[in-house]
């Protein structure tokens, strides 16, 4: 069943609620948490902090905290927050018994370790689509969680920003995933030029990484791979924690076993796989499968192959029938824009609970 809101929302006890991001360097957990962020601040009855362990004026400088800054906080004391609404996964550390947690999500990634996660003592899990729902709930500990279906609030409305190029070439984006697990394939990209050099030569090439891919706290960081991403010719590097706006001007995505793979669904428009580690991982049906989505496209396990694809894909686009039913099958009710005021209503809902046993109200749909 699903939770109702009560009728004296409006009327609410201001609540002190965390938006937990750990660290300044997440962009992508900020891109989650934003959406929520603007509306109560926009509301004005409860306090609200973003809160991150740490500070640094270099942190603060990112362009997509300008205007959130005033909400940044070291309180890392979860506890003395009434409500705590993260993107994060919450360490042992970081919590206790009494931590009034709801999680959001970041994304819907396909990475194992993100379901192995336990989610039994949150408040609410709010719980991107069935896919994410059936894959949570393999996990033993996590087939008690409380969750519910609200969408994906970053496709209720999608930022527009000025074309990046010019012309009038077809327009390439490449998001490769972060490290972790030997499972990125931007270290492949980077020991060939000469297939960058023979895309940018045909196509506009947008080259957008995972956030951790920058953050120097992560690990797995390298500065070389860093400053080998600046020094790439003729193409467009964007450090960001929100894809979207660079999705729209795009007309095919390359990805490797990245979450952003799920977002570019929602155009419906060709994408290829560049697979990290060639004849070991291959396409796979099974909803646990790390490479579910390799179902949407084609796989390139030779890199000095990817124009070929490209400009197969291009020109003949094959997998749009099996692209829009994952779509449907990861995202709940993804283009209804309406995904971020489900969220809300949720999170309002707790906010209203007095009782004791806030924890115990919503459990699966």
């Amino acid at each position: 069943m699903k939770t109702s809101a009560t009728a004296d929302q409006a009327n609410s006890v201001p609540k002190r609620i965390a938006f937990y991001l750990r660290s300044c360097g997440n962009l992508h957990y900020f891109a989650a948490i934003q959406p929520y962020l603007d509306y109560f601040c926009n509301q004005g009855i409860h306090q609200v902090f973003l809160v991150v362990s740490q500070l640094s004026s270099d942190d603060q400088h990112h362009t997509e905290y300008a205007g959130y800054t005033h909400l940044l906080t070291t309180n890392c004391d979860l506890d003395t927050y009434d409500l705590v609404v993260t993107p994060s996964f919450l360490r042992p550390e970081e919590r206790t018994a009494q931590t009034q947690a709801v999680q959001i999500f970041h994304g819907m990634s396909d990475k194992p370790f993100t379901y192995e996660r336990d989610f039994s003592n949150y408040l609410l899990c709010l719980c991107v689509g069935q896919r994410q729902a059936d894959r949570l709930l393999q996990t033993p500990c996590n087939q008690t969680m409380k969750w519910t279906l609200i969408g994906y609030p970053k496709f209720d409305h999608p930022p527009t920003l000025p074309p990046l190029f010019e012309n009038d070439k077809q327009t390439l984006i490449y998001c490769p995933t972060w490290r972790k697990q030997n499972i990125s394939s931007i270290e492949m990209f980077l020991e060939h030029p000469e297939v960058i050099a023979q895309l940018t030569q045909e196509y506009n090439l947008i080259v957008k990484p995972h956030p951790n891919i920058f953050n120097p706290d992560r690990p797995f960081y390298d500065q070389r791979i860093v400053d080998r991403l600046h020094q790439l010719p003729n193409i467009k590097l964007i450090r960001s924690g929100n894809v979207m706006p660079w999705y729209a001007q795009a007309d095919l995505f390359i990805g490797d076993i990245s979450a952003a793979g799920y977002e570019w669904l929602y155009f419906n428009k060709p994408m290829l796989f560049l697979n990290p580690q060639p004849g070991v991982l291959k396409t796979n049906s099974d909803v646990s499968s790390m490479t579910y989505l390799w179902q949407c496209g084609e796989v390139c396990d030779q890199i000095q192959q990817l124009q070929l694809l490209v400009d197969q894909a291009l020109l003949c686009d094959r997998y749009q029938v099996q692209r829009e039913s994952l779509l449907h099958y990861s995202v709940f009710n993804p283009r209804d824009h309406s995904a971020t005021q489900r969220g809300i209503h949720e999170i309002e809902y707790l906010l209203t609970r007095q009782d004791a046993n806030v924890g115990n109200v919503v459990v699966s749909i």
